[in-house]
């Protein structure tokens, strides 16, 4: 009997998949759809143990003895307190325990409800991982759930053993249970370095048979010769893409700028694109539309996460599998492991091509799109380049770099404070030129970056000052907000010539393309003294610029296309005679 609620149906199968056969139960009223679904399920082993304070102990005994996890399952209340010393003993022990405490609704922590206490933090300082599982009411905290349990029951065995615990919340009826199978959950696996070939001989037999495997290269990931190397190789051998933005800093065979597509015409576009299985590799990208529709397709794919640091990261709701150890190794062994025969269609990669061709980047007006377009055109090769976040990292993405710019950009964390002060850090640590793209906003904020002692002659500092945070008219504008300007945009009327002056920069202003192309070249030279630029533009224009840029390159189907062609060609009457010419080559 299946208890009918959904956590702790997701926490029985995944106990199975883990191999989790032996469980001590303690009786209470909380806890009774755990225990029955458990005991009426022939495959677990159960023993009855009243104490909680001896259920625990008596859990690390049978731990210890067979040498695997084993559970211990409770009600709420000072039950779970019961289990502290158990817990702490088999923490100091290393020994694999893993704690099921049942619980009341968390809503009603702290307001008098009978038998609820505070559970999650019990066992502070004496445990691997604690979680506490959500109640469920859509598929998103179905996701939350799956997630956590995985996390748990991995941190039993994982970089170590030791005790783990699971809070989960009951709320309802506790006598609802069926006789149906249980759904099968998404189970996270992790591969070490040590893991057994059969094992990745399963996973290379898994990535040679995909049709389309997306490489998801995230920032902070360095790629040495040889990584791209192997990347080379295995692009031949599988039928792979690597999305690849400016902050992935990746040259190689097989790398598509995916920013355009998702970015502009991630409605469309994209839905013709889905992978069969996408690898993640490194960390955040600036691309915003790229995970939604990942996750909107989670159900069709699988995730592989690669990362020495082995952490569960399921950014696209189906992961399955954690390759904890260097991207560079990962490679070997896959290319290693890879049949013989295998080779890659391009199929995948000419649909990527295909979409990105419909991208037209036009020659703009004198804004922040234009700025970008030269500024991109003077970068020596091998600078350093730090976009700060939002319009700055978007406006580049349409450019192409010279060979050898190390991009960067604080997407980690999305914050504008500290963009110019990570971006000085930076150009210390480089004899080669080094260019800061920033808005006003940001500079403003962290200004005093500017005056670094270490600020050297090789920083060039490109202001994109339109007074205000033109990022929430790209968004929203007057049309939804109408004082949108006064603290949303915060709009001002501040420039930095004089704090540049003072500090010694070679200071350049410009209000226009005419101005602009006066200077720009020489922010592509060496020079005596740090240079700084301040492009004033206007925050509504810019924003306005960009948004037509993205409107008149969205994707549109062939009939729509067509009726607006007739419209403007033929006159209304010329629509019925386009349908039926479609009509035809369709057929």
């Amino acid at each position: 009997m299946n208890s009918s609620f959904r956590s702790i149906q997701i926490l029985i199968d995944l106990l199975k998949q883990y191999n989790i056969k032996d469980i001590v139960l303690s009786p209470g009223g909380s806890d009774i759809p755990l225990i029955h679904s458990i005991e009426s399920d022939d495959w677990f082993e159960c023993y009855s143990v009243v104490d909680e304070r001896s259920a625990a102990y008596f859990a690390m005994g049978v731990a210890q003895q067979k040498n695997r996890p084993v559970a211990c399952v409770c009600t709420s209340g000072t039950a779970v307190c019961n289990y502290l010393p158990g817990i702490t003993e088999a923490f100091y022990q290393s020994v694999p325990v893993l704690a099921i405490t049942a619980d009341k609704n968390p809503y009603y922590q702290g307001q008098l409800e009978i038998q609820k206490i505070e559970q999650k933090n019990v066992f502070n300082d004496v445990i691997k991982k604690s979680v506490e599982l959500p109640l469920i009411s859509n598929s998103d905290d179905e996701w939350l759930c799956n997630r956590l349990v995985n996390e748990a029951l991995l941190a039993l065995t994982h970089h170590g053993t030791g005790p783990v615990h699971i809070n989960v919340p009951v709320v309802g009826r506790t006598d609802l249970y069926d006789n149906k199978q249980l759904p099968k959950e998404r189970k996270i696996n992790i591969v070490e370095l040590d893991s057994d070939t059969s094992v990745w001989e399963g996973y290379a037999k898994k990535l040679s048979e995909a049709k389309r495997v997306l490489f998801v290269m995230g920032q902070n990931v360095v790629f040495t010769d040889k990584c791209v190397s192997l990347l080379n190789q295995l692009h031949k051998k599988s039928n792979c893409v690597y999305s690849v933005e400016h902050l992935s800093n990746l040259e190689c065979n097989g790398c598509v700028y995916t920013y355009p597509v998702s970015e502009i015409n991630g409605g469309t576009s994209l839905e013709r694109l889905v992978p069969d299985l996408v690898v993640s590799v490194g960390n955040n990208l600036s691309a915003y539309n790229l995970r939604p529709f990942l996750r909107r397709h989670y159900k069709e794919m699988n995730n592989w996460y690669v990362s020495k640091c082995g952490s569960v990261r399921d950014a696209y709701k189906c992961l399955t599998a954690i390759f904890e150890m260097s991207f560079e190794y990962f490679l070997e062994r896959m290319l290693e492991l890879l049949p013989s025969d295998s080779k890659n269609d391009g199929l995948y990669e000419k649909d990527w091509n295909k979409e990105l061709s419909h991208i037209v980047v036009p020659e703009f007006k004198f804004s922040n799109m234009y700025v970008a377009s030269k500024v991109a055109s003077i970068i020596p090769e091998n600078s350093v380049l730090h976009l700060a976040i939002l319009n700055s990292t978007r406006i580049m993405q349409y450019y192409k770099l010279a060979k050898g710019v190390q991009t960067y950009s604080n997407v980690g964390a999305l914050g504008i404070d500290g963009c110019l002060s990570t971006f000085a850090g930076q150009a210390a640590s480089t004899n080669e030129l080094a260019f800061l793209i920033i808005g006003d906003l940001s500079f403003f904020y962290d200004m005093n970056a500017a005056g670094l002692r270490s600020i050297g002659p090789n920083v060039r500092i490109i202001l994109l000052n339109n007074g205000g945070g033109s990022e929430f008219h790209f968004i929203m504008g007057k049309e939804k907000i109408s004082t949108i300007n006064e603290y949303i945009c915060a709009e001002h009327g501040n420039v930095a010539a004089g704090w540049a002056t003072s500090l010694g920069y070679d200071y350049y202003t410009a209000s226009n393309a005419e101005e602009l192309e006066a200077v720009i070249e020489k922010f592509g030279q060496k020079s005596d003294a740090p240079m700084f630029l301040e492009v004033l533009t206007d925050m509504e224009e810019d924003a306005r610029i960009t948004n037509e840029f993205y409107k008149e390159n969205t994707i549109q189907t062939k009939s729509s296309l067509a009726k607006k062609i007739a419209r403007a060609l033929l006159g209304g009457k010329g629509v019925a005679k386009v349908k039926k010419i479609l009509k035809v080559i369709k057929e």
